[in-house]
């Protein structure tokens, strides 16, 4: 995760790495998702990994 914000720094100035650090970000939010289902935990828990691939979905569609 500490590359992946790294790599959104450098995205400001190559827009392909921040495509790039997003694509990484969805894996690993998926990933999290799929374990709080698999847990069972409650929607309130799940919240910060369902909003962290929101915003790395949204990056990924609007970096040029």
């Amino acid at each position: 995760k500490v590359a992946v914000a790294f790599a959104f720094v450098a995205g400001i100035w190559w827009p392909e790495v921040a495509r790039m650090a997003a694509g990484v970000l969805i894996i690993l939010m998926l990933g999290a998702l799929s374990m709080h289902v698999k847990v069972r935990d409650p929607l309130k828990k799940s919240l910060p990994a369902l909003g962290m691939l929101a915003m790395a979905v949204v990056i990924a569609f609007l970096s040029k």
